[in-house]
């Protein structure tokens, strides 16, 4: 069995000379940035990250915190020159596996890649084994055939001839079937006021702009747009021209209805889920915000090149500022 792992070396020496250490059956990849690795990430996971925690542009920390929304088995191991308590702190609860220093004997971290590399692909093999459910069809199938004994009692109605009042006692039920269903929509009403429509006040809709506007020069975009899960326009900022928002955005949010769902049964209090589309014209990005609103950063091509992992950065802290001004 081949492993995969990727190297997100900096500056460092010592894990440039990692790749050395490992035999064939290793296939290690290095990277410059941890932007490259995220796209590695999304396109094919590999087993295991190693990445330097002071990184050009997007650090080892910011990689820390992105790399569990992906969704993937990969583990992480991050190096720093130095013991830093302020570290351990700051990636706690992110899900990464190691925090290995410089002074770790390059045998050592080469040995416990290698464990890592191992539980990624055991945990992965473990995953399949759920199709044992296909048995109690069969076993109700034979349940039926009591049913046809009731049809030649239809046959001697049938010389008697009464289906017309048989037919006058299946209408009047008709009228008194609505009522019970109609005091039992009022019961989910009140729950699905929140999933209405979002009414802005000039005042947020200014705020919420200019956020929009502080998240668009970081990320460099062609437009941003802030929408409810109808589809319907609350917020833009940039150039919409020849973007078919009409249509596009309720297509969006029907992408998120299965991520509603999955939050629902693993009991989540908060989530969150991005649509990535990679074309030949544009890069699209869609944020879900609580299950209610959607955040779209569009790329144009032909400008500046959409970095999946600054993206990330810079809208999840425009999303938390959104929810705090939304209250």
């Amino acid at each position: 069995m081949t492993y995969r792992l990727i190297v997100v070396p900096g500056d460092s020496d010592e894990l440039r000379a990692l790749q050395s250490t490992f035999s064939d059956d290793v296939a290690v990849q290095t990277l410059d940035t941890a932007n490259e690795a995220l796209w590695e990430v999304r396109n094919d996971p590999p087993g295991v990250i190693i990445a330097n925690v002071e990184l050009p542009g997007m650090s080892g920390i910011d990689l820390a915190e992105i790399l569990p929304n992906f969704g993937a088995p990969t583990r992480l191991v991050l190096w720093s020159r130095r013991s830093d308590p302020q570290i351990a702190r700051q990636v706690a609860g992110f899900g990464v596996h190691h925090i290995v220093h410089r002074d770790m004997a390059l045998d050592d971290l080469r040995d416990l890649i290698y464990r890592e590399l191992r539980e990624a692909a055991t945990t992965q093999a473990e995953e399949p084994p759920p199709v044992s459910a296909p048995e109690p069809p069969p076993v109700s199938a034979p349940e039926p055939p009591p049913r046809p004994v009731r049809q030649p009692k239809d046959e001697s109605s049938a010389h008697a001839e009464p289906p017309r009042p048989t037919r006058q006692k299946a209408e009047t039920p008709r009228p008194a079937e609505p009522p019970p269903a109609r005091p039992a929509e009022p019961a989910h009403r009140p729950a699905r006021r929140r999933d209405g429509p979002l009414v802005l006040t000039p005042e947020d809709q200014r705020a919420i702009r200019l956020r929009m506007e502080a998240l668009d020069r970081d990320v460099g975009s062609k437009c941003i747009i802030l929408a409810d899960r109808a589809g319907m326009v609350l917020a833009e900022t940039g150039l919409t021209i020849g973007l078919p928002t009409m249509v596009l955005l309720p297509l969006l949010s029907t992408s998120f209805s299965t991520a509603g769902q999955i939050t629902q049964m693993l009991r989540e209090t908060e989530s969150s889920a991005l649509y990535v589309h990679e074309g030949s014209h544009y890069d699209l990005y869609c944020f879900d915000i609580a299950q209610r609103l959607m955040l779209v950063i569009v790329f144009d091509k032909s400008g500046t090149p959409a970095k999946i992992g600054s993206v990330w950065v810079y809208a999840k802290r425009a999303i938390r500022d959104i929810q705090e001004l939304l209250g």
